[in-house]
């Protein structure tokens, strides 16, 4: 699904969560600004998600913008498609997310942040079936964060 409006809480069935799951780590807020700010104009808007279950990330449509997947339709296509900015949803209960909430709220924003906001980015864009807005960016990100994980 990549409307940002659709209400999945409403749907009956499935293992609900519980409460203390689905509370987001009080330090979100911290890593959303930092990501909005990081991001800029690359994206709509950052929020948390109540759909995401295993997923770090995703991209949505906004209300009243074209959905993600016709859009692609469209293009392959040779139509033409306005590409609206779509809004990057996140995970706060993903291990991923909390461990950059924290390292946020411990000491703001820095180069490795930084890179991860536009890892995340791209993360959620490859899983829409999107190349990553700069591939070469996106490769070297990656290199130096695995580099920096191996070495720490």
């Amino acid at each position: 699904m990549t409307r940002g409006g659709a209400d999945l809480e409403a749907i009956e069935g499935g293992d609900k969560p519980d409460a203390a799951a689905k509370e987001p780590p009080a330090n979100a807020a911290s890593l959303i600004a930092l990501l909005k700010l990081t991001l800029g104009d690359a994206v709509k808007d950052v929020r948390t998600s109540t759909r995401l279950t295993d997923s770090a990330v995703c991209l949505v449509a906004d209300e009243g913008d074209m959905d993600i997947h016709l859009q692609r339709l469209l293009r392959q296509h040779n139509r033409s498609a306005e590409t609206a900015k779509r809004i990057l949803e996140i995970n706060p209960a993903h291990p991923l997310i909390r461990g950059l909430s924290e390292r946020v709220s411990a000491g703001g924003s820095n180069a490795a942040l930084e890179d991860a906001a536009w890892l995340l980015l791209d993360q959620a864009r490859i899983v829409e079936g999107e190349t990553p807005l700069d591939p070469a960016a996106f490769a070297r990100r990656l290199a130096t964060s695995l580099q920096r994980g191996l070495v720490a």
